[in-house]
């Protein structure tokens, strides 16, 4: 079955997989906080590096959350300082529009390196020496099933499941507005190939802890309505932050009738914010997460900032009401 958009280039495939064959030792990389996407991807196509007799490691700044530890091979991810005395001169990036946000990863990476960059972020800087960098994907685990069906290569149960984890977590479920039929489609595909859809969605939607959740309640009382009533705000200390994570409590803004932006604001540490974005048609937050260095997709972006979260608040409101009118 093709299932392949007829926007992919048939070159640009090729290119990836020559790549692929000719890389004995591989590194994969992904940004900085890794996501379902980004971990899905860089497990799935290790796994299809090994089926070819190849020897990839993956290598991330951040530690994935243990929200992604029942994908196979998930405890062989490094971070990048306990490989900081090892170099690649083959290297993936994958799902990561900038090389800059690869972080700390770039340390590993010799000088003369090859770089293949696989990537569905419209604003992707085809930094590699191949590229392939397409929103006719739903995210960058599609991409990398239409590589492989490219090549011809084998999607077992473990590559479906790492590769439907992906799918799922940058459609929001295939609620967000860069779900196709093709994306669709594809993880029918993968179903039939052996992701247990009940389980996954099991791992990603039903599994915080009990301060994550706890901490849902606390965002949704911060709840503030800006630019009468198009843009929320929702906030999390850094008191707050040392009980979990609820990056989903960003969404919570969406549901309040006529939100057309949310944010949900995150004190890692002491000034230091970062800022999840998420909006309904009007406004494109990786436009807005980009005037602050940032960046993601139209419906689902993020950046960073410091100061007083009400600095921060009314930056972000200064940019959405620009975006506004």
């Amino acid at each position: 079955m093709n299932l392949r958009p007829p926007e992919l280039s048939t070159s640009e495939l090729d290119g990836a997989a020559t790549f692929l064959r000719d890389s004995d030792e591989v590194m994969l990389t992904s940004h900085v906080n890794s996501d379902g996407d980004g971990v899905g991807s860089c497990l799935a196509l290790a796994g299809l590096l090994r089926s070819l007799g190849k020897t990839p490691s993956i290598v991330l700044q951040d530690v994935p959350a243990d929200t992604y530890s029942f994908l196979e091979g998930f405890d062989a991810i490094i971070q990048a300082e306990e490989s900081a005395t090892r170099t690649f001169d083959r290297v993936i990036v994958l799902d990561c529009p900038e090389r800059e946000r690869i972080g700390r990863a770039e340390h590993l990476i010799t000088a003369d390196a090859v770089l293949l960059n696989l990537d569905h972020h419209l604003a992707n800087q085809r930094f590699g020496d191949s590229n392939i960098a397409s929103e006719a994907v739903c995210s960058t685990c599609e991409l990398v099933f239409h590589l492989a069906s490219h090549m011809g290569l084998e999607i077992d149960p473990a590559t479906a499941a790492q590769l439907y984890t992906g799918i799922i977590f940058d459609t929001g479920n295939f609620r967000y507005s860069l779900t196709t039929p093709v994306s669709m489609e594809v993880a029918a595909e993968l179903v039939r190939r052996g992701a247990r859809l009940d389980r996954i969605a099991d791992r990603l939607y039903n599994n915080a802890t009990f301060g994550s959740v706890k901490l849902v309640g606390r965002a949704i009382e911060s709840l503030e309505l800006h630019s009468d009533g198009l843009f929320a705000t929702l906030h999390l200390t850094h008191q707050d932050m040392q009980l979990g994570d609820p990056e989903a409590a960003v969404n919570y803004g969406l549901m309040v009738g006529g939100v057309e932006v949310s944010a949900l604001l995150k004190e890692e540490q002491p000034g230091k914010f970062r800022v999840s974005l998420r909006s309904r048609e009007r406004v494109d937050v990786s436009a807005l997460a980009h005037q602050f260095g940032g960046g993601g997709h139209a419906r689902a972006a993020g950046c960073r900032l410091e100061g007083t979260a009400d600095e921060v608040k009314q930056r972000l409101h200064e940019s959405v009401n620009e975006a506004l009118t």
